[in-house]
């Protein structure tokens, strides 16, 4: 299978484009496939821990392959969502079946829009990989998300200072507001502080860009497509949003760093994020769950991130815990034996 597993990205927008073009019953296969068939099958299947020996690792950095299946989904997204804004007033769909088409667009957006937005974010050296990343997340209504992320919580996880880190007991929907709307207001400052530290002005902040991108293209879809259209893209874009909460959630749930004598923090390591080694999870995600290796190196190419023997492992796969997450009575209690296993109170 080699490199060509990462096609396998492309399910979940192939799934969203099958549900577009579907009534009844066949409306809901994506929903089925992605949300009940891979959890299940991911408990089945062993897990995949292999990783790459170093000359491997040399070959797989300097192959164009892997460039091109994580920029190319980005076109496929747009077709994806043009297909969604244009079908979803068809007179013919039922409730039902709007419903579904609107779920399915939030899960695209929380699967390929964010997650594929912060793989490229990340390779801030690479003009074009930046532009694509930032054409993912306007269609996510989540711009700000790359600053706050590469500069607050690569740097605070695992620390109060971290709006996305978890702490053991949380309720996710709690959580989620504060990670979303604290992790918007606090990438402000981290660009005004930039900005102070370089003795430029904080007119050039570039959050106002960020903050405005999405609303307009919020806008054109309103004056292209109707209020309607607009309403239920809002909606989808919202459960998106929920999707990267819940995999903020659970990635460094319970999982806090030390504070040293001198009142700094013990240094980032393989214990301060929850791993998966499912193979479904990892080759849709595009090895995000590889997240401890990730967090050693934000900018470390996905086909090279390890599996790490010291990390915790969690006890479902990501598609799994992110249905979990919804579902605090289920997750606390799961995630409290969890922790229990690896010794962490």
């Amino acid at each position: 299978m080699g490199k060509f597993k990462y096609f396998a990205a492309y399910l979940t927008p192939a799934l969203a484009l099958l549900t577009f073009y579907s009534n009844g019953l066949m409306a809901y296969v994506g929903i089925l496939v992605l949300y009940v068939l891979i959890p299940v099958t991911e408990q089945i299947l062993p897990l995949s821990t292999e990783n790459f020996s170093k000359e491997e690792k040399a070959l797989a950095k300097d192959d164009w392959f892997y460039d091109l299946a994580v920029s190319f989904i980005v076109p496929v997204h747009l077709f994806a969502m043009y297909v969604f804004l244009s079908t979803i007033t068809d007179p013919t769909l039922s409730n039902s079946d709007i419903i579904a088409r609107v779920f399915m667009m939030g899960t695209l957006l929380g699967v390929i829009g964010i997650n594929v937005g912060h793989e490229l974010g990340h390779k801030t050296q690479q003009p074009f990989k930046q532009f694509l990343a930032q054409i993912l997340l306007t269609t996510s209504v989540q711009n700000h998300f790359m600053t706050y992320h590469n500069g607050g919580h690569h740097r605070d996880i695992g620390t109060p200072k971290d709006l996305s880190s978890a702490r053991k007991g949380e309720n996710f929907y709690l959580f989620a507001l504060k990670s979303q709307i604290g992790g918007y207001f606090k990438t402000w400052r981290l660009e005004n502080e930039r900005l102070a530290a370089k003795g430029k002005s904080k007119l050039l902040n570039p959050m106002i860009v960020y903050t405005l991108l999405p609303w307009i293209m919020l806008l054109g879809i309103y004056l292209y497509f109707g209020s309607y259209v607009f309403v239920c893209y809002f909606i989808a874009s919202v459960y998106g949003i929920a999707i990267l909460e819940s995999q903020n959630f659970f990635a460094h749930y319970g999982l806090r760093r030390k504070q040293l004598e001198n009142g700094r923090y013990e240094k980032v390591n393989a214990q301060h994020s929850w791993n998966s080694d499912h193979l479904i999870g990892r080759v849709l995600l595009f090895e995000l769950t590889r997240h401890s290796d990730h967090h050693h190196n934000g900018s470390k190419e996905y086909q090279v991130l390890d599996s790490k023997n010291e990390s915790p492992l969690l006890p479902y796969g990501y598609p799994a815990m992110l249905i979990l997450s919804f579902f605090p009575f289920l997750f606390k209690p799961i995630m409290a034996k969890q922790l229990k296993v690896y010794g962490i109170e």
